[in-house]
């Protein structure tokens, strides 16, 4: 059985979120792409305390797929060092489990 992961990541416009779900939906590297915002991040960068308005895209895939999805986002992403964070799904209906693996892993 596939384990399903979140994927998160953040971008400085909603057009570029937009995009790379896009994309990774056509290559069959996430079963969905949520896109939501503006939210507002505190970070620090090259030393100093920063705060921006970002758009979060939240992708659901299997853990067995990360490494490609890592891949695809680092080489679209306009950020020099993208947020790619993975946390497991520990429940999940069986139905959504069913499509969501289906429609990554066929």
């Amino acid at each position: 059985m596939h384990s399903l992961i979140i994927i998160s990541t953040t971008f400085e416009r909603k057009g570029d979120g937009e995009k790379i779900a896009e994309i990774l939906l056509a290559e069959n590297l996430i079963a969905c792409g949520q896109l939501s915002g503006p939210i507002q991040s505190h970070y620090r960068w090259e030393g100093k305390t920063e705060k921006s308005v970002e758009y979060l895209l939240q992708l659901k895939t299997t853990a067995s797929k990360y490494d490609l999805v890592e891949k695809r986002i680092k080489e679209l992403h306009p950020y020099d060092l993208p947020e790619i964070v993975a946390v497991p799904v520990s429940h999940c209906s069986n139905e959504y489990h069913h499509w969501a693996t289906g429609e990554i892993e066929g």
